[in-house]
């Protein structure tokens, strides 16, 4: 069995990215067990507990996304940034209109604030079978400020270990031949459908093309689930994305079925005069439906007014480096200087979100700490005394250093 990915460099040792180096994809043996890469996946993790501070497992590797760029100047790369944010919101949610939410659309225009590390690197492509050199952006995002803002937005959160489909492909060319399996040895066949799979936060795998299995491709062929469940239980995979691809006039024609344990969850079908494209379309209905039965969403709240006193601000830089943080917080719709004393600042914070939403994406950017009330206990079981039902009282936040 081989997991189908395109190259990826890792980036960011402190969190252990675990992120393919090798163009070629990991091979598994043909009768790995059920502890191997396509071993049944965990529930769901609870969203919810997520946001309250029990954080939910989660692949850090969907948090850094390549992207191409013309060039390296600081306009490219600004434009670039934006582009690889936006892929990992659509990664992280699970859905292809992420990105045109507004808080993570502001997001998106400030990206180099949640940026942990950039790099560039160079590939070639084959452009009618001349090798044509590429230069991409590889760019990683804090991962808890990025599910911070996908909370406060109010989006599912696509959290714990994520399914990795065994892919039963079969290609009819319309030569005579009948259908063929595709094999772990024809991987640049689907690669067309591993890249939009990457883009959509999913991993595929491919199966060794034994002699028993290509023996299967006419009931393949026919989308038996139950075959394609019977065939997958050697590699321990729980999910299987069977499809066939045929000719369609001077098209070709796409059938898909998406199945759990050979129990049909998903059809689908695409026709396209593209065989690239046809491959392809097996991977959003895919994410889709996964990503629907795992995803789930943290409620925004209300727009609310919150004023708010800021305390640690002893100084113009410090002010000065306050404001251009604030502004630059995407669920932060306006803010009004109310008092200005040596040491602090009472503000006026007009924001789109509730109120623990917003101090979770403080969270995250360790810039404001929440600062209890001077004198006042905090209730049993509350860690911070922003999630108190009284959210009229002032908010009290230390700048950090």
């Amino acid at each position: 069995m081989r997991l189908i990915s395109p190259p990826c460099p890792s980036l960011r040792a402190l969190l252990a990215l675990a992120i393919a180096l090798a163009a070629a994809p990991v091979a598994a043996a043909p009768n790995a067990p059920a502890s191997g890469p396509g071993a049944a996946v965990d529930p769901p993790a609870d969203a919810v507990g997520a946001a309250m501070g029990e954080r939910a497992a989660r692949e850090i590797a969907w948090y850094t996304a390549e992207v191409p760029v013309r060039s390296q100047e600081a306009r490219e790369r600004e434009a670039a940034l934006g582009r690889a944010l936006a892929q990992v919101f659509v990664r992280v949610t699970g859905r292809v209109d992420a990105p045109g939410d507004p808080v993570l659309q502001k997001a998106v225009r400030v990206a180099d604030t949640l940026l942990v590390e950039t790099a560039y690197r160079q590939m070639e492509e084959l452009a009618g079978g001349v090798p044509v050199p590429r230069e991409l952006l590889v760019a990683s995002f804090d991962p808890d400020a990025v599910d911070a803002l996908v909370m406060a937005a109010g989006l599912p959160l696509w959290s714990g270990e994520r399914p990795r489909p065994l892919l039963w492909l079969a290609i009819d060319d319309g030569g005579g031949a009948g259908p063929r399996l595709v094999s772990a040895q024809q991987i640049n066949v689907v690669k067309p459908l591993a890249e939009r799979g990457l883009e959509r936060g999913v991993r595929f795998l491919l199966p060794a093309g034994t002699t028993v299995e290509q023996a299967a491709a006419a009931r393949l062929w026919a989308l038996d689930a139950a075959a394609a469940g019977v065939l997958s239980s050697r590699y321990g995979a729980r999910f299987q994305l069977v499809g066939r691809i045929s000719r369609a006039g001077a098209g070709w024609q796409a059938d898909w079925l998406l199945a759990e344990a050979g129990v049909e969850i998903k059809r689908w079908s695409q026709a396209d005069p593209s065989p690239q494209r046809a491959i392809a379309s097996g991977a959003d209905r895919s994410a889709d439906a996964l990503a629907a039965r795992q995803a789930r969403a943290v409620p925004a709240g209300q727009p609310v007014v919150v004023e708010a006193e800021i305390v640690g601000v002893d100084g113009r830089d410090r002010w000065l480096g306050l404001s251009a943080y604030l502004q630059s917080l995407p669920v932060l719709r306006g803010m009004e200087v109310l008092e200005a004393h040596p040491d602090r600042l009472r503000l006026r914070l007009d924001l789109a979100v509730d109120r623990q939403r917003f101090e979770a994406l403080l969270a995250s950017g360790r810039r404001l700490a929440v600062e209890p009330q001077p004198g006042e206990p905090l209730p049993a079981g509350v860690a911070d005394p922003s999630l108190t039902p009284d959210a009229s009282r002032i908010a009290r936040y230390r700048l950090l250093p």
